[in-house]
């Protein structure tokens, strides 16, 4: 009932515009204080996508699940960024010293496919108006 509940798609949307407006706020110089709450919100919003996926698979099950092709996209998206973050773990661990994970954070451009999302939602609200 949750995953199909407004309330629900109402807050997922609602992240995923947050996710995307703080993607896009992210810039070259930007001071370590700003550049570290955006890393946290940022996780933040990660935790909330990995539980979403989980409580879907759950909910559904594996097979309906991936029978939806926008979850096979939210599941990239997000093993993506289950992905990046324990390499940035792994590079913390090993004090800083694993450069090339550095370029681990291209993924995070994937995760501006999540607003694909938000044009079906918009496809919904052309064929009501």
């Amino acid at each position: 009932m949750l995953t199909r509940s407004d309330l629900w798609d109402n807050f997922l949307m609602t992240c995923v515009i947050g996710n995307t407006v703080l993607m896009a706020m992210e810039r070259y110089g930007q001071p370590k204080s700003e550049k570290d709450t955006s890393e946290m919100i940022a996780s933040v919003f990660t935790w909330i996508f990995i539980v979403e996926m989980f409580i879907k698979l759950n909910a559904i099950g594996p097979k309906k699940y991936i029978k939806d092709k926008m979850n096979w996209l939210d599941g990239f998206v997000v093993s993506l960024s289950i992905f990046e973050m324990l390499m940035e773990k792994i590079a913390a661990g090993e004090g800083g010293n694993l450069s090339a994970f550095k370029t681990i954070r291209v993924f995070r451009t994937f995760r501006v496919l999540r607003v694909v999302r938000l044009l079906r939602a918009l496809h919904s609200m052309q064929v009501i108006i």
